[in-house]
């Protein structure tokens, strides 16, 4: 009988040294054992912790950022609302400002007008259907108020008169309400005109077109006293007309007046 010899036998696949399996065997033996082992685990510490420093670096820059940009929103909001509470600061004072020259004016020219009663605008043209305001004074707290007397934004400048008296409230009708004509004098000249209001504290007038008037000339009532109605604000010239179209308006915003005052002349 023939027996194979121990070396006889092939473990490779049928070429080479026959070990390649085993040392397979002994790598991966090797391998699991480190997987699990302090060696392996400081291994992969040492080659990933550069690349986890640098995606924390990048988180952390990033969630800082982000909380930057909404405290910058949070800051601009503040910065805005501060803004406007002294913005509307800004226009109180200005607002008190020029009321207290007014009342200073009146005070200093008080003598030019006898008796000057003072009140406050309840109601604006803006709530009324004309150029009308509404004073708050009335025949209780004054018994000569009467209808027709003159009302003022300063003693230099008119601006109406009574129309209606209630025991606590006055109806002042003002001149420059749609329709209402009155005698002026206009410009250095005096050149006599009849002024028609137009609303809204503006008026228009006619003049011969030889006639030199020019913007910012004063136009004064006539028949009434010698008074400020308003000043020219625009001059229109027709070349085939022989007059010239004269528009001017109130030296004080009818629609923002805040005190008023009343002549007993």
């Amino acid at each position: 009988m023939n027996y194979r010899h121990a070396n006889d036998y092939n473990f490779g696949s049928g070429k080479g040294t026959g070990w390649g399996k085993p040392t397979l065997v002994v790598f991966a033996v090797v391998g699991l054992y480190l997987w699990g082992s302090a060696l392996f685990v400081d291994l992969f510490s040492f080659v990933t912790y550069p690349f986890l420093r640098l995606t924390g670096a990048v988180s952390e820059s990033f969630g800082d950022a982000l909380k930057n940009k909404k405290l910058l929103l949070v800051e601009n909001k503040r910065l805005q609302a501060d803004n406007d509470r002294l913005r509307v600061v800004a226009e109180q004072i200005g607002e008190l400002k020029t009321e207290n020259e007014q009342l200073r004016g009146i005070r200093q020219d008080s003598l030019a007008l006898k008796n000057p009663v003072y009140s406050k605008v309840l109601v604006k043209p803006d709530h009324l259907p004309y150029d009308e305001i509404i004073i708050d004074i009335g025949s209780a707290a004054d018994p000569l108020l009467k209808v027709g007397q003159l009302v003022f934004a300063d003693p230099g400048v008119v601006l109406g008169q009574i129309e209606s008296v209630s025991s606590h409230f006055a109806k002042v009708k003002l001149y420059s309400e749609g329709g209402v004509s009155l005698p002026v004098n206009v410009g250095i000249e005096a050149v006599p005109s009849v002024a028609l209001g137009l609303g809204g504290g503006n008026f228009s007038l006619t003049l011969p077109r030889g006639v030199v008037i020019k913007n910012g000339d004063s136009v004064k009532t006539s028949i009434i006293g010698d008074f400020v109605l308003g000043y020219v604000a625009r001059i229109d010239k027709n070349p085939n007309d022989p007059f010239q179209k004269i528009q001017f308006r109130s030296p004080y915003n009818i629609f923002t007046l805040q005190r008023v005052f009343v002549s007993h002349d």
